[in-house]
């Protein structure tokens, strides 16, 4: 733990609530859901904060948009995935991590926890820490839409039939992946199976793998 600590760069006081925060809800029933909502709304504070004060001329539309692609459960896995935070998880047997939302999730646990062991402030520091490279990238005007977004644009570049979106399974809220979607590219002959807590998040998921697809091609 003291490594992901290090990566973090912030040391907790009560170490019960790193673990928690790093518990899936298939290994205990002390498990992370409520640090996770409680993160999830300090990310979405600090970001909207942050685009707020430095992008003073930007719109709404655009700032949305920003907000949008750093928050997204692909950004924060990828995140999870830089400090390698999958080897710290504790998940029930069986439970796998890969295409799941299990570690974006466990990133936005990690702030809250933080927060409830210190303060607003070391939990604005932890996301300077591992959002450094997002912000650098929106200051260098990196193109940062959404992939279904980038999807739709690329298709209408190569004046290709737009994606079509198909909900294959509607869940619960008590299951970790709620919903799948299928996304169909008839004019290239693709297609990939996205999964996600809501039907728009596994659209975008969809939407991801179509495009990882045509970049190989």
């Amino acid at each position: 733990m003291k490594d992901l600590m290090t990566k973090l760069g912030y040391n907790f006081q009560d170490k019960t609530l790193l673990n928690m925060a790093l518990t899936h809800k298939s290994f205990s029933t002390q498990h992370n859901e409520r640090l996770e909502f409680l993160g999830d709304a300090i990310l979405n504070l600090y970001v909207t904060e942050y685009l707020y004060k430095e992008f003073d001329s930007l719109d709404e539309g655009k700032l949305t948009q920003f907000k949008a692609t750093i928050v997204s459960r692909e950004n924060l896995t990828k995140i999870s995935q830089d400090i390698g935070l999958s080897k710290f998880i504790f998940t029930g047997k069986g439970e796998v991590l890969e295409g799941n939302s299990i570690l974006g999730n466990a990133i936005e646990a990690l702030i809250g926890a933080v927060y409830l062991d210190s303060d607003y402030s070391k939990a604005y520091a932890v996301l300077d820490k591992i959002l450094k490279e997002n912000l650098l990238n929106l200051e260098e005007g990196t193109d940062l839409k959404d992939p279904k977004s980038k999807l739709q644009e690329l298709l209408q570049k190569r004046n290709l039939e737009l994606p079509l979106y198909t909900l294959k399974k509607r869940g619960s809220k008590e299951k970790q992946i709620g919903f799948t979607v299928f996304c169909e590219i008839k004019d290239l002959g693709m297609s990939a199976t996205g999964n996600g807590q809501s039907r728009k998040k596994a659209e975008l998921s969809a939407a991801q793998k179509i495009l990882k697809k045509i970049e190989i091609t």
